[in-house]
């Protein structure tokens, strides 16, 4: 009669080990989910971007190059960027989207980006004051691995165009 008791006991033991398992790998599931953020391409959050613009600046898209220049940064520290500038030097508009590599590349990102907009203030102070109004409403915006500077007329609605896409 003891080993049908042991026997038994062991079997709910194995069953309750069983049951655990289950539940923790259920939740792991369920962890993961949530914190899935969907991965556009730059150029869509470019593009959603301008989309939300009522009044329309004409833009250039940055070379490589050129986005090398202006950040200071290695573009192969990003599995994706897209940098957009106003065509006419007077504005200060830039909207820029960087999707870092990992994380190292990113922590540096958010430092260049928010040292190219107390640069892009200094430039535009004492003789461009609306432009400097819209560089102070500006900020990075950051979802996961991206960051994305926005200085346009209507800071809100680019903001509100990127956490669309980030929240669909």
């Amino acid at each position: 009669a003891f080993m049908r008791f042991r026997s038994v006991m062991a079997a709910a033991a194995k069953h309750a080990v069983l049951m655990l398992l289950c539940a923790a790998a259920a939740l792991m599931c369920l962890c993961s989910c949530g914190e899935q953020l969907p991965s556009p391409k730059a150029s869509e959050i470019v593009d959603a971007i301008l989309a939300s613009q009522t009044e329309g600046e004409e833009f250039t898209a940055a070379s490589d190059e050129e986005i090398e220049i202006i950040f200071g940064c290695d573009i192969q520290n990003y599995s994706d960027v897209e940098v957009m500038y106003a065509t006419d030097a007077g504005f200060a508009d830039v909207i820029a989207v960087f999707k870092s590599a990992d994380d190292d590349a990113q922590t540096e990102t958010q430092q260049l980006l928010n040292d190219f907009l107390k640069k892009r203030h200094d430039d535009f102070a004492g003789y461009a004051p609306q432009e400097v109004k819209k560089i102070d409403a500006s900020s990075v915006i950051t979802y996961g691995s991206y960051d994305v500077l926005v200085i346009l007329s209507d800071f809100d609605a680019a903001k509100d165009a990127v956490d669309a896409l980030f929240k669909s």
